[in-house]
């Protein structure tokens, strides 16, 4: 197995650290290494689902907080199911090792997470 291009080190209540670079706010993560900036929204809205899609992802991990605060609109789990994209839904620090599993194994996973509440 070949160094993957992302690897999320370490999650604690507003940080998230990504290839050894702290971050301050919610982060979105791709696969390749691309990251993005994502608001501090505490829902998970189906424009923001719609745009990680066009990705072509095979999974999405869903860090929903470090202690579940972040909500995943009703249309999200439709659309997922529609589009046969699995959803993983944890607190943080546990979607961090999803995402991490994943992405060593060279999948098309995208991780969202949320650094607070």
């Amino acid at each position: 197995m070949g160094k993957t291009a992302v690897n999320i080190n370490s999650t604690k209540f507003g940080e998230i650290v990504i290839n050894g670079k702290p971050y301050d706010s919610d982060m979105t993560v791709y696969w390749n290494g691309r990251l993005a900036y994502r608001g501090k929204e505490h829902i998970f809205e189906i424009g923001e689902f719609v745009k990680i899609l066009k990705e072509s992802p095979e999974m999405v991990v869903l860090g929903v907080g470090q202690s579940g605060g972040v909500k995943i609109a009703p249309e999200v789990r439709q659309w997922a199911e529609n589009k046969k994209i699995r959803i993983y839904a944890e607190n943080t620090p546990k979607a961090v090792e999803i995402f991490n599993a994943f992405a060593n194994e060279g999948r098309k996973v995208v991780g969202v997470f949320h650094v607070t509440c």
